[in-house]
């Protein structure tokens, strides 16, 4: 694949009223950002206008960006009806004499909501002209979204940052709304622009990156890997939202941005170059320490759809990007632990041998079936670790239950995948001096700032915990936030696959501003360390995954 061309359709610029230190600040940031990223243009709002006054906002957005082709603006747009800003004609109007092609609406911030009474006018103004309008999914259910839709059927809607888990409502209303489309940085369901593509084309998603927020190189990850033709990826990348501001009518002033390739980069190091290229990282050794399984064949568990989430799904996904070894518990092990839940991961251990390394489930409810269990997987060795489950099962990692199962993996040096935030965090730091042999694992340490900030401290008082990464959020900076505190050994390369997709959250770390040897250690050594797998085994392997298609 040759490295892609990329134009960003959700991105705001400007000062706005808090900024974490480790975002982008200046113009001139988010352009060193572009050049580093392969975007080559981006659609772009003003933070002013979402946070202070969207008239105000817009001006300074055309004054800041001057006439720079690499920006494209984007006005925050209100209904006409207290005077804030003109009638939706004449609003569109001079919005076109300016260049402005495409438009954004707050309905939840900017209390307007989207009902006709309030916003039909400028709606019907948007799309008699064709303009693009770009709405958050935090902003706007996706029922509203489509319902929006309906009601303009010419208007080109693009709903921004819906997650992953909204396919059984997504896909009828796509298929009643083809004017309704995507962005696709929150989009990160297990290749889920595969099956998005298969039902309704490559023509309504569009790249975002959502920045100054969000980790561009992590956002782009999935257009290099989902096994999509040339063209497809080149839609997705910036292809559609071109074509959707050429094809607004009646726009003069700046010209849409020609499709240009991306410079050469000699600059990269080794796992850069290579993601940036879209090829498998078989120079590397790669071990996920945080996956899911579903049963053979399942394509929907956890109250959601969630494409091809076997074991043969998971080995597809791990060789198209270069993943050696997987560490997965069952879906039906974090929900119910029942033997047959634990004998998914079982099975896939010994269909891939050495590809698979399982946690084991149980279920504190019933403690029959706990001790049998316990009996039959983890005194028998045939798991590597224990991935307990308190937020489905309610009863916490600190309840005496488990311990027995934290003294087995203090003998046997097996660790323990927590999750679900501060509480379990709170949990942690309970048992972390309590059974100072075993590792700790404090899973979705990405969430969030706050909860990073609190997992570092964690971490810095008890050696034998863990900051594990993945989360949808995929915050800017963060990955070098937890190198910068923890120092490369005491963080982990996590992706939940495959209840999300593992691209996204390998590139968080492959395109982090860390040096190479901190990568390395990140994304598979560390996790091998604490497993204590032998030097024979921390090498690439050679893929053995069935051609099986999505």
């Amino acid at each position: 694949m040759a490295n892609l061309a990329f134009y960003d359709c959700n991105c705001m610029i400007g000062t706005r009223k808090w900024r974490d230190h480790r975002q982008p600040e200046t113009l001139s940031d988010f352009l060193s950002d572009f050049d580093y990223y392969d975007i080559q243009g981006a659609l772009v709002y003003h933070a002013a206008a979402l946070e202070y006054c969207p008239d105000y906002g817009n001006r300074m957005l055309l004054r800041e960006i001057g006439d720079d082709p690499r920006l494209i603006p984007e006005w925050v747009v209100l209904p006409h009806h207290t005077g804030e800003m003109p009638r939706g004609d004449e609003l569109v109007a001079e919005m076109l004499s300016l260049g402005v092609r495409a438009a954004r609406l707050f309905p939840k911030s900017h209390q307007t909501g989207v009902s006709p009474e309030v916003c039909g006018e400028l709606f019907a103004a948007l799309e008699a002209r064709r303009i693009p309008l770009f709405v958050d999914a935090m902003e706007l259910e996706l029922s509203a979204a489509y319902e929006l839709a309906r009601r303009h059927p010419s208007l080109p809607v693009v709903l921004c940052g819906l997650y992953w888990d909204k396919d059984r409502l997504l896909f009828p209303y796509l298929e009643q709304a083809p004017n309704l489309h995507l962005d696709t940085w929150a989009y990160q369901n297990h290749r889920g622009y595969e099956v998005f593509v298969r039902h309704f084309g490559s023509e309504r998603l569009l790249f975002g990156t959502n920045l100054p927020h969000r980790s561009p190189g992590a956002a782009r990850m999935m257009v290099c890997y989902e096994d999509l033709s040339e063209e497809e990826r080149r839609d997705i990348a910036g292809g559609n939202l071109l074509r959707l501001l050429r094809q607004v009518d009646g726009a003069s002033g700046r010209p849409v941005p020609e499709v240009t390739p991306p410079r050469e980069h000699p600059e990269d190091d080794p796992i850069v170059a290579c993601v940036r290229a879209g090829r498998p990282l078989s120079s590397e050794f790669v071990l996920d320490s945080h996956n899911h399984l579903g049963h053979p064949g399942s394509q929907g568990i956890d109250l959601c759809s969630f494409p091809d989430n076997d074991a043969d799904g998971l080995i597809v996904t791990m060789d198209r990007l270069g993943v050696d070894i997987a560490c997965p518990s069952s879906w039906a092990g974090i929900t119910y632990a029942g033997p047959d839940a634990n004998d998914h991961t079982l099975a896939a251990a010994e269909k891939y041998p050495g590809r698979i390394l399982p946690y084991g489930c149980l279920n504190p409810t019933y403690p029959e079936l706990f001790q049998a269990e316990f009996q039959r997987i983890f005194l028998t060795g045939k798991v590597m670790g224990y991935k307990p489950a308190p937020f489905r099962q309610v009863v916490p990692l600190t309840d005496p239950v488990h311990f027995p199962v934290y003294e087995w993996c203090a003998r046997t040096g097996s660790p323990v995948l927590c999750g679900d935030g501060p509480l379990r965090l709170a949990e942690i730091k309970e048992l972390a001096p309590r059974f100072p042999q075993v590792v700790f694992i404090n899973a979705h340490t990405g969430s969030s700032y706050d909860f990073a900030e609190a997992t570092v401290a964690v971490c810095n008082q008890f050696a034998n915990v863990y900051a594990e990464i993945t989360y949808t959020l995929i915050w800017y900076g963060m990955i070098e936030y937890l190198v910068e505190e923890l120092g490369p050994e005491r963080v982990l390369y996590g992706t939940d696959c495959i209840m999300r997709d593992a691209a996204p959250q390998l590139g968080w770390v492959a395109w982090a501003r860390i040096p190479y040897a901190a990568k390395q250690r990140v994304l598979g050594q560390n996790m091998a360390d604490i497993l204590r797998l032998p030097t024979g085994r921390r090498r690439p392997v050679r893929p053995a995954s069935p051609a099986r298609p999505s």
